[in-house]
């Protein structure tokens, strides 16, 4: 019987998502919540308080006791105060989209908002974030903004979309619950996850596949291995050791140019996804150097540079790559 009210429950619920969606559309990423976009009904606390107040009417009714009606108009008055003021208290709020950074798979993606009251007077208790976990604004006074963000945790690679927000308030009774969607076209990327590390893919600058054992020089970016004593200072990734904490060494091998490529057939796997995980892990080595270095992948080719950008488009290419298609989804 539960599962049955569950089912119910949800598929209800969809169809009233679905219905407000259509209604409202797609929110601009600075959204102004206008009267008709707001909902509002009552609580728990809010039923009983109007079962109480009906039994008191029928109870002043049946014994005719002015003191009774009284009271009972009093309370009437004050329910419907409360729903004014909670309608009021969301009705013109001005929400705007402030950003996101990308992540890697298994962290949490911060969606990063601002809520404006534009109004003359202030707002309190404004709870906003996903159906069943959101942030409270207590106060939001008069011309003010308050930074508030979303977190969502990532699982996979790829395009991680906003759900549908909720921007809500029972203030200030509690009586009663006043609400309103936010569907925002907002979506952010997933990294892959980077594998612990990378074996070595020797390339020269021309990109081929150098087979054979080579004399180690100081041109030819391979890779990076664990700190051996007697290891020269200078070989010591040290942007790496100050973001992870672990002592690498960088190795090289001889060649005309400092030039790498992360190229897709270093790689064989018999899993894409573990095979975009070690490109990553790659893509980051090589980064940390500060050397030119590019991607090369089925159906797409980055050509070498360096810095964030550079890695940002490298590693949103990995995040986007469709190994059934060989392409990076745009």
């Amino acid at each position: 019987m539960n599962a049955i009210t569950q089912h119910f429950n949800e598929a209800f619920s969809r169809k009233v998502q679905d219905w407000a969606r259509r209604r409202q559309g797609t929110d601009p990423h600075s959204s102004h919540l206008a009267s008709r976009r707001i909902y509002i009904l009552p609580t728990r606390a809010g039923i009983i308080y109007a079962v109480v107040v009906f039994t008191m009417l029928l109870g002043s009714m049946n014994y005719n006791n002015n003191t009774g009606f009284a009271l009972t108009f009093l309370l009437t008055s004050i329910g419907i105060i409360g729903i004014y003021n909670c309608h009021r208290n969301l009705a013109g709020v001005f929400l705007h989209f402030a950003g996101s950074r990308p992540v890697f798979a298994g962290e949490s993606v911060r969606f990063n908002f601002i809520i404006e009251n534009q109004n003359t007077y202030a707002r309190a208790q404004l709870r906003f974030g996903l159906d069943g976990h959101q942030e409270i604004c207590d106060v939001l006074m008069a011309g003010d903004r308050q930074p508030i963000n979303v977190r969502i945790n990532s699982t996979r690679r790829g395009r991680l979309n906003l759900p549908r927000l909720l921007l809500s308030t029972r203030y200030p009774l509690g009586l009663f619950r006043a609400w309103a969607w936010i569907n925002m076209d907002v979506a952010e990327v997933v990294y892959p996850q980077p594998a612990p590390n990378a074996p070595a893919a020797i390339t020269n600058h021309c990109g081929q596949s150098i087979s054979g054992q080579q004399s180690a020089g100081d041109e030819d970016f391979s890779g990076l291995r664990s700190y051996r004593v007697g290891d020269p200072p200078k070989r010591i990734a040290w942007k790496t050791l100050a973001h992870t904490g672990e002592t690498l060494v960088t190795e090289y091998h001889g060649g005309a140019s400092d030039l790498v490529w992360v190229d897709w057939h270093d790689y064989p796997a018999s899993n894409p996804e573990e095979r975009l995980s070690l490109l990553t892990r790659r893509a980051l080595d090589a980064d940390m150097t500060g050397n030119l270095w590019g991607l090369r992948l089925p159906g797409q080719m980055i050509g070498p540079d360096r810095g964030a950008t550079h890695r940002h488009q490298c590693l949103r290419a990995l995040a986007l790559y469709d190994p059934g298609s060989g392409h990076v989804n745009p």
